[in-house]
């Protein structure tokens, strides 16, 4: 029926090598408080899976029922199956190891002839004494050859592994929990050790809880009763009515994330797979709002499956680029690559490369050699380069490659003009980096004021790209913050194109910034970026607002405006587009605050 061999790099299955496109299931069912043990709802999970471009799913500590094997089956998805067990189970404690010895017995045994159980596990994370873990391992491998076996998920390697799901290996970290500004490597070289590798829970960046969910627990044995504590802390700290918002502009930026990490994944030819954490929210753990599916395996609205297949599935299109933010006097150089891992090879297949501006009008395109492009693997499909002389202001590019007119993918790139003249005091605006007595007597006489104090210079939090790895309830560390949301419709953004949400022209602004605190601020002053505050603080947080001081008018930018900025073309943009906005006639806040707020997050 299938047979199931450890290869080199990959898992074999009746000798083809198989990539894993995997989710974790935790066991969490909010709508009955129990795993389902009829077919109906394991059925909808599945066609979920294939729908998101999966293929695999590992069941994380745990072994579901039979329904869960028959409708795996049914529909092709590869199970990787656990005992219960994790962390400090293996432990010497010979009672807890003899209920091992007997689960995993009985688990080959009820479940073991299911074609979807390809690859069992003892546990997660698993700490304690690995001669005991060995032990189960080997004995497993003796009494079931059907399935390749594993000492544990993540952490000690054993003698007895047939494969081995990790954050690192000897040769470095196979882990991908975050993308980059740029697509030009892969963890292949990592993954090349003497088992195959499969990354372990890859993405589990945050996204702002969506209060809206709340309804749908009325009829759950279980009760949200941690989002109704975020809920009423936001709105306690007067934002509420941005809850809608921060979910939305975080979880565009997980979808971001989510796109860049499943790529970085597919380019590396010698990974066995990954399994994300997770397509669908954990609620436990003080709740990991990680997915773009809700616990109840329902969309969130974040991006729809053909969206999301598009970058993860059987035969996906990749380009590696070096850099996503470039100066108008630069070219752009693309890799392009074919991931196949479907069951026919593309012949004489037809390559095609765009550009597009954001209306959609091809400014450029081109053909790559027609060629056929095997299956089983990543395969080079050619380069090339256009310049970007053309592009005369600041624009959002598009760049696509589309095989036989069915495969495509899509990635966004910035071009910016140089911009020599920055941050200029006039007789109208004064540029500063510090708060003295020049600029509270420009104020004072009310003139405008720009302020732009570098990030050592600012009393507040560490900035950075990312939004929150898993959540900051169990993982109290910086950054604590989940994402931006940037209120794009102010006209200090008329010549900085961007969302609502950052994306990467965003990257090298937000590492070069620092996060003020505005909690002691007007409740009516929201910033123009407005750093999301972790869901169990709630705190307003900024990186650039503006506001009234006395007679004068004050925009501060939390930005390091000195540093590398002939590296840095969306930094020296969006000071373009301050200084357009500050300089004419629509540079006119509406809340007033004191000195003193600004002192409080001055280092003197």
């Amino acid at each position: 029926m299938r047979e199931v061999k450890q290869g080199k790099n990959h898992i074999l299955i009746n000798n083809k090598p198989v990539h894993l496109r995997g989710n974790v299931e935790n066991a969490v069912f909010p709508k009955t408080g129990y795993a389902p043990v009829k077919e109906d709802e394991w059925e909808r999970i599945m066609q979920l899976m294939k729908q998101y471009g999966l293929n695999h799913l590992r069941f994380h500590s745990w072994c579901p029922p039979d329904a869960a094997f028959r409708m795996a089956d049914k529909y092709g998805v590869y199970f990787q199956i656990e005992m219960p067990m994790w962390g400090k189970d293996a432990e010497p404690d010979e009672a807890r190891y003899n209920f091992f010895r007997r689960e995993m017995t009985a688990i080959l045994k009820e479940y073991g002839n299911h074609p979807s159980f390809v690859l069992y596990c003892n546990g997660n994370e698993i700490t304690g004494n690995f001669d005991f873990i060995e032990e189960l391992t080997a004995k497993g491998r003796l009494k079931d050859n059907r399935h390749l076996f594993c000492g544990s998920t993540a952490r000690t390697r054993v003698k007895s592994d047939q494969f081995y799901v990790s954050q690192q290996t000897n040769k470095g970290p196979v882990k991908v929990y975050e993308g980059l500004p740029y697509t030009n490597w892969d963890v292949s070289q990592q993954s090349d050790v003497d088992v195959a590798v499969i990354s372990h829970e890859s993405g589990q960046r945050a996204v702002y809880p969506n209060f809206d969910e709340i309804k749908k627990y009325a009829n759950s044995p279980v009760e949200p009763r941690n989002f109704e504590i975020f809920r009423d802390l936001l709105e306690k700290n007067g934002m509420l009515d941005q809850a809608s918002d921060f979910f939305k502009a975080s979880g565009a930026l997980t979808v971001v994330e989510y796109k860049a990490v499943v790529e970085a994944l597919l380019r590396s030819a010698k990974s066995a797979g990954f399994q994300l954490l997770s397509l669908n929210d954990f609620p436990g753990q003080g709740y990991a709002s990680v997915g773009i599916l809700d616990p109840f395996w329902d969309s969130k609205g974040l991006i729809s499956q053909e969206k999301w297949r598009e970058f993860c599935g059987p035969t996906v299109a990749l380009l590696r680029y070096a850099k996503s933010a470039y100066f108008n006097d630069e070219v752009f150089q693309g890799d392009a690559e074919l991931y196949n891992f479907s069951p026919s090879i593309l012949k004489n297949a037809k390559i095609e490369w765009l550009l597009k501006d954001e209306s959609g009008k091809r400014l450029k395109q081109g053909r790559l050699k027609t060629q056929t492009l095997g299956n089983d693997g990543v395969f080079p499909m050619g380069k090339f380069t256009f310049d970007l002389r053309d592009i005369k202001k600041a624009e959002k590019l598009t760049v696509s490659v589309v095989v036989n007119d069915t495969i495509k993918n899509n990635w966004n790139i910035w071009v910016y003009p140089r911009n020599e003249k920055l941050l200029t005091t006039t007789a109208d605006v004064l540029y500063t980096t510090v708060f003295d007595e020049q600029a509270k007597q420009k104020l004072a006489a009310g003139g405008k004021v720009v302020l732009t104090p570098l990030p050592e210079q600012v009393q507040g939090r560490k900035s950075v790209f990312h939004n929150h790895f898993w959540n900051p309830i169990m993982f109290a560390w910086p950054p604590m913050t989940i994402g931006c949301l940037i209120h794009n419709e102010e006209p200090v953004f008329t010549d900085f194109i961007t969302a609502n949400h950052t994306d990467w022209q965003w990257w090298d602004i937000l590492n070069n910034a620092r996060v003020i605190e505005m909690k002691d601020a007007p409740q009516a002053l929201r910033p123009f970026i407005q750093v999301i505050d972790a869901n169990d603080n709630n705190e307003k947080l900024g990186i650039g607002f503006e506001a009234r001081v006395g007679k004068g008018k004050l925009l501060v930018l939390a930005v390091d405006t000195k540093k590398d900025m002939d590296k840095r073309p969306a930094t020296r943009q969006l000071l373009k587009s301050i200084d357009t906005y500050v300089k004419g006639d629509q540079f006119n806040p509406k809340v007033t605050i004191d000195e003193r707020f600004i002192q409080s997050f001055i280092i003197r």
